[in-house]
Parts: structure tokens; sequence; C-alpha cells
């Protein structure tokens, strides 16, 4: 039982640590970039075309150089950043889009939906 407690204490010391206004702040900014006509704007104006992966992943790195010098971090903190970019990638992956998908699937609103989820994954929902 000891063991139990020492492992949920871990993680949670884990979570506690990682740099949540970071991660909050680069979910809504790589939502933003990805659905809501920038990538399409960026590939008018210079005709590069990337995956949605790729850009989550340029906007993470850019946004956390950005952090890193803003708040004036430490060659230390850059591997919490790191650990907390990481985290948010998981997090809204696994946990804040199938939450999203489930809330679009029992109820919530087309008007609403359509902001959150894909044209094409409206089209599975109504199938």
């Amino acid at each position: 039982m000891e063991a139990i407690t020492t492992f949920i204490e871990h993680i949670k010391n884990y979570v506690l640590g990682l740099d949540w206004p970071y991660m909050i702040t680069f979910i809504i900014i790589s939502y933003g970039v990805n659905h809501y006509k920038v990538a399409e704007g960026v590939h008018s104006k210079t005709g590069i075309k990337m995956r949605t992966r790729y850009r989550v992943a340029l906007v993470g790195l850019a946004y956390g150089i950005v952090i890193y010098f803003l708040r004036s971090y430490s060659r230390t903190n850059i591997e919490n950043l790191f650990q907390s970019f990481v985290f948010a990638l998981v997090f809204h992956k696994l946990v804040l889009e199938a939450l999203f998908y489930w809330l679009a699937k029992h109820g919530l609103p087309e008007a609403i939906a359509k902001h959150i989820l894909t044209q094409e994954q409206l089209q599975d929902l109504n199938q």
C-alpha cells in the first residue's frame, strides 16, 4: 500500500510541477492555428502546406522559445518546459479531443460543435 501511495505522490508532484499556463495557452493557440483558416492563409501566402501535427509541433516549439525568453528562464527550466510541451500534446490529443468528440456525439449543438470538430468528424457523427 505504501508503494502505491508513493507512486501517486510522485505523479502528483510531476503534474503540479508542469508549466500549466504554458500548456493551456499552447493548446488554445494550436487550436486557433488549426481551426480558423490560419493554415490556409499561410499556405496561400507562402505556398507551404504542413500536416497538422507538424504545425502543432512548430507552434509549441516557437511558443516555448518565446516563453523561455519572456519569463527569463534558466537552463534548468528548459526540461520543465519541454516536459510541459510533451504533456500538453498528449493531454490535448488523448483527453480533450476525445471529450469534444463525445460531447458532440451526445447532444452538443451543431452551432458549437462546428467550431470544435472538423467537417469530416461532424459528417462521421451524423452518419
